[in-house]
């Protein structure tokens, strides 16, 4: 297997990769555009934590259509999948805000949840679609998809400290909708680079080489026990994230808490050095193999007791600080890395067809870490 690395110089090569990663950028936007706003959703519905329920609904909708392109559609048409999931996308970031305008809560959530559903179905398409294209490619990509999806954790971030701090907190929903509006328009700018990268010589020659693939029972049976550590690495990060993150608050500053600003900071924190582990395992693998992966899967569980407990009675607010930063480092090297060696238990005519299973393994990983996260947040009242 060849992996990727952030100083490979080839310049296609680099091209491709960079616009690899702004299609990971701009299809995972959505989702962190949904879990950012805390403040806005805890406006709309003060009287419980619509969060879970955002979360819970994302990933169920999302595994369900995964589930259905993995095993009934198959691995073809990308051109129609991208681009059509990309500008729905855009419709639905576009016209969210007007949830804010209805007057009874009944049917705010229920737009809220509908769009949550609307963009979880076009990111599942996009998901299958742009993994299953970056497999294709022998070096690099699918390393760059995942860099940009933790960019794009980043970017919503600062889109919303921005917003945020830019107006007063009587304009809060004035604030929410420029974020919203934004974020249309940077998922927007992708489609510019998939027509790019899709017309890219090397892109060409890689499709030309593929043949339309479905996945068999052999080809689980090759991957099965990695894409197994796939849905519990990311369990365990949406068990904790973003309800229970959001909902730890600070000892040493409580005036954060009041204003709703401490939430942001740990999001902000968690997006931030998610980013820095997804560059971290794209530039050096530190000898972990498919067989070796599974020591830190494991490892992240601990996080999951630890920021309950924190949750429950924070000590110090470095606690907190620690926990998230921890949490997100692993997620972004740990997360990245279980994905890249699955592409080491396959032969290269069965990677796009790997990818599009791994795209579906962490989204199982999702709806399992939401749906933990709901039950702890019903047992401990968080």
């Amino acid at each position: 297997m060849e992996y990727a690395s952030l100083t490979d110089h080839d310049d296609t090569s680099h091209k491709c990769n960079v616009l690899f990663a702004v299609l990971g950028f701009a299809y995972l936007f959505p989702f962190w555009a949904l879990v950012q706003p805390v403040d806005y959703w805890h406006e709309l519905f003060p009287t419980f934590n619509v969060e879970f329920n955002i979360s819970l609904a994302y990933t169920v909708t999302s595994v369900a259509t995964l589930a259905w392109v993995v095993f009934v559609s198959g691995v073809r048409g990308h051109k129609l999948r991208i681009v059509g999931g990309l500008l729905t996308q855009v419709v639905v970031l576009a016209v969210l805000p007007l949830a804010s305008l209805l007057q009874s809560p009944t049917a705010r959530h229920v737009m809220v949840l509908t769009s949550t559903a609307a963009i979880a179905v076009a990111t599942a398409v996009l998901d299958s679609s742009v993994f299953g294209l970056a497999a294709l490619f022998p070096k690099g990509a699918i390393e760059y998809v995942q860099f940009g999806m933790g960019v794009s954790g980043l970017v919503t971030a600062v889109f919303r400290v921005v917003s945020k701090a830019c107006f007063p907190p009587t304009m809060l929903t004035v604030a929410t909708t420029a974020y919203f509006l934004a974020g249309a328009v940077a998922v927007g700018s992708a489609v510019v680079a998939y027509f790019v990268l899709i017309n890219l010589p090397r892109t060409q020659h890689y499709l030309r080489a593929a043949s339309t693939q479905h996945v068999d029972w052999s080809l689980l049976s090759k991957v099965w026990r990695n894409e197994a550590l796939v849905v519990v690495n990311y369990a365990t990060t949406l068990a904790v994230y973003p309800g229970i993150v959001s909902g730890l608050y600070s000892i040493q500053y409580p005036s954060l808490n009041a204003n709703e600003w401490w939430p942001l900071i740990l999001l902000t924190l968690y997006a931030a050095f998610e980013v820095v582990g997804r560059y971290g395992a794209a530039w050096n693998h530190c000898g972990v193999t498919p067989d070796t992966v599974w020591r830190p899967v494991v490892a992240r569980l601990a996080l999951i007791p630890a920021l309950v407990c924190t949750a429950q009675h924070v000590w110090h607010d470095v606690i907190s600080v620690a926990l998230v930063t921890t949490l997100a480092l692993s997620n972004g090297y740990v997360g990245t890395l279980a994905v890249v060696v699955v592409n080491d238990c396959v032969d290269k005519p069965e990677r796009a067809a790997a990818g599009m299973i791994s795209s579906l393994c962490i989204n199982i990983g999702l709806i399992v870490g939401a749906a933990i996260a709901f039950c702890l947040a019903l047992l401990f009242h968080l």
